[in-house]
């Protein structure tokens, strides 16, 4: 884990996020990027310059908080998802650790916040951080998916970042009662197989029934008292969103847990 890119518009929610960072940065020896966008270019240059300045201050204020850290600044204008797909290519990102308040009603199934549309359109791992973390000891997590086949890459994925953490996995499968559930027998098959890449982690299958995938997997892991949630989010669908909505950005929006979304090429 070589390059963190935290994301910040100077809230609190960005500024767990930075907090965060640092705490891995100093695990792992990491490289801390901080990425300021500007909402839009400035069509009078002085506006343009001032506002790139008070931006790097603000950049600069959090840089010299962590003194002993290799911390990065950077301020671009753009929409963000581009910027940060761009940034991934020149830099190396490894993780991206982003603050969320989370969204609701129209608002979260068709516009939705940076984090959200960060999630959607980059192929990065995302780190979502709802409020402030006094440590990263993510012992015990929960991986939530439909362990398909083509899960494998993201789950293995998944396996190399939590590995140092030494944690105990719980993977589980949400059914909701519709005609699209899996037959339970052929759950448990999957959900086996799966078990057999946890190893040499300690591992333990389940399936829970919800009233949504969002809602169960909340609620098991709120049950079990876990530290993390991974869920798997490389298959996208725009139109599918817009009817059912996101099961990673409903997460994002509502879970008091930090959030772990694996998508990358």
């Amino acid at each position: 884990m070589k390059n963190i890119l935290v994301p910040t518009d100077f809230s609190v929610f960005a500024n767990y996020a930075f907090d965060t960072a640092v705490l891995f940065a100093k695990r792992f020896n990491s490289r801390i990027h901080l990425l300021h966008q500007l909402a839009t270019a400035s069509a009078v240059p002085t506006a343009q310059e001032q506002a790139i300045k008070n931006a790097q201050i603000l950049l600069n204020h959090l840089k010299d908080k962590q003194p002993e850290l290799d911390i990065r600044t950077f301020v671009s204008t753009g929409k963000l998802p581009i910027l940060i797909n761009q940034f991934i290519a020149d830099h190396g990102v490894d993780l991206i650790i982003m603050g969320s308040h989370g969204a609701s009603g129209w608002n979260e199934l068709l516009i939705g916040s940076n984090t959200q549309k960060v999630i959607r359109e980059v192929s990065c791992p995302v780190l979502v951080i709802k409020k402030q973390l006094t440590d990263i000891k993510f012992d015990k997590l929960v991986f939530a998916s439909s362990f398909h086949k083509d899960e494998t890459a993201a789950f293995m994925r998944m396996k190399e970042f939590v590995a140092p953490f030494i944690p105990e996995i719980h993977l589980v499968e949400i059914h909701t009662s519709s005609l699209f559930d899996p037959p339970y027998f052929l759950s448990k098959e999957t959900l086996a197989q799966f078990k057999e890449l946890c190893k040499p982690f300690h591992c333990e299958t389940h399936i829970e029934r919800g009233f949504s995938i969002e809602k169960g997997i909340r609620s098991f892991a709120q049950d079990i008292k876990a530290k993390l949630i991974v869920i798997s989010n490389h298959q996208k669908n725009p139109l599918k969103r817009i009817f059912s909505g996101s099961n990673v950005e409903a997460l994002v929006n509502h879970a008091d847990l930090p959030v772990l979304s694996i998508d990358f090429r």
